[in-house]
C-alpha cells in the first residue's frame, strides 16, 4: 500500500491570460523573485513567472499557515530552493501557458512539463544530449517533436529531483533502454514516471527512492477579480 509519504500533489496552473490582477500576486513573492519578474523580456512571460511563484507560495503557505511572501528558501549547490527543517518538499516547472507545481510530504521531488515545438530540430538535440538509442528512437519516431518532449520532461524532472545540473540527467537513459553508466548511478535512486499534461505538452515527475509513488493531480483556479480566496480547482 502506498503510504501518504508516498503521495505527490501536482497543481496544474495555467495562464488566465493579461486580465488577471498581478498586483496581490506580486505581494506574495519575495524582493528577489519581484526583482526577477521585472528582468523579464515581455509581459507574458513576466505575468507567468509571476503567476507560477504566487501559486507554489499560496499552496506551501496554505499547509504550513503563514503568509506566502513570509515563505524563505534555502537553496542547495545547484540552486535548488527548499524549506529549512522537515518542511514539505516542492518543486516548480513552467513551459508556454503552463506550470506545474510538485509537493511531496517527504521524499525529494522534481517536475517538468515541456511544450511540444513542432518546429524544432529535436533530432540534432537528440543527438547531441541523449543516449544513442534514445536518439534513435527520437529520429524514427511518428512524432518526434512529442517524443523528445517527453524523454525530455521525464530527465528534467529527475535531475530536479537530485538537485543536479541537467547535463547530468539529459545523459542518463529512460524508458528501457540500456543501464547508465556507472558515473550516473545516482539516477538508480529515483523513481521518474509521466504524468497527464494539457494538448501539446509532455510532463513527468520524479521522487528519491524507488518506492512506488501515486500522483493526485488537480488544476489550479485563480481567484475572480475582487475574491481574494485562493484558487484549487
Amino acid at each position: 500500500m502506498t503510504s501518504r509519504q508516498d503521495t505527490v500533489l501536482l497543481h496544474l496552473v495555467p495562464d488566465p491570460g493579461p486580465g488577471l490582477p498581478l498586483a496581490p500576486l506580486l505581494a506574495d513573492l519575495s524582493p528577489a523573485e519581484r526583482l526577477r519578474a521585472d528582468t523579464c523580456r515581455d509581459a507574458d512571460t513576466r505575468r507567468r513567472y509571476v503567476l507560477a511563484h504566487a501559486a507554489l507560495r499560496r499552496l506551501l503557505a496554505e499547509r504550513l499557515g503563514t503568509a506566502p511572501a513570509e515563505l524563505r528558501w534555502r537553496h542547495g549547490p545547484h540552486g535548488k530552493p527548499a524549506l529549512p527543517g522537515d518542511g514539505p518538499r516542492f518543486n516548480l516547472s513552467h513551459s508556454g501557458a503552463f506550470a506545474l507545481v510538485a509537493l511531496s510530504p517527504a521524499r525529494p521531488v522534481g517536475v517538468d512539463i515541456q511544450r511540444v515545438l513542432p518546429r524544432t530540430d529535436t533530432a540534432a538535440l537528440a543527438d547531441r544530449y541523449f543516449p544513442p538509442e534514445e536518439a534513435r528512437r527520437v529520429r524514427s519516431a511518428a512524432d518526434p517533436a512529442g517524443c523528445f518532449a517527453r524523454l525530455w520532461a521525464g530527465k528534467e524532472a529527475l535531475v530536479k529531483a537530485h538537485g543536479g545540473r541537467l547535463v547530468e540527467g539529459l545523459r542518463v537513459p529512460l524508458e528501457d533502454t540500456p543501464a547508465p553508466a556507472p558515473e550516473d548511478a545516482w539516477s538508480l535512486a529515483y523513481r521518474v514516471a509521466p504524468v497527464p499534461a494539457p494538448p501539446g505538452y509532455h510532463a513527468a515527475v520524479a521522487l528519491a527512492g524507488t518506492a512506488p509513488f501515486r500522483v493526485t493531480a488537480r488544476r489550479w483556479a485563480w481567484p475572480r477579480a475582487g475574491s481574494s480566496a485562493d484558487g484549487h480547482g
